[in-house]
């Protein structure tokens, strides 16, 4: 007849040690995390966009209001931001170009 299969007092402590670095690397890492800049409402709109467009795996459009007119951004599943050249947003990244 075996024995029931257990947990021994080794792998609990092999466990439990484990647990505590990686808490001590979060919370380490947590202080060095840089604090949100200020962005603007496009640069915002365009990230939510892009966030929902990941998620959904949907490509996701929206209007934006600028000071010339309306304009169509696109955010594709893949991540990838498509909009006017004239915008100045990176189709990588999503974020807007600090030279407009």
């Amino acid at each position: 007849m075996k024995a029931p299969r257990a947990v021994t007092l080794v792998e609990l402590l092999v466990v439990l040690v484990l647990m505590g670095l990686v808490a001590g690397v979060v919370g380490l890492t947590i202080h060095t995390a840089k604090p949100l800049q200020g962005t603007d409402p496009i640069t915002s709109a365009i990230a939510v966009a892009r966030d929902s467009a990941i998620r959904t795996g949907r490509s996701v459009i929206i209007s934006l209001q600028l000071s010339d007119g309306q304009r169509d951004v696109t955010a594709s599943p893949d991540g990838r931001v498509i909009a006017d050249s004239s915008m100045g947003i990176d189709p990588l990244t999503g974020v807007r170009n600090a030279i407009l």
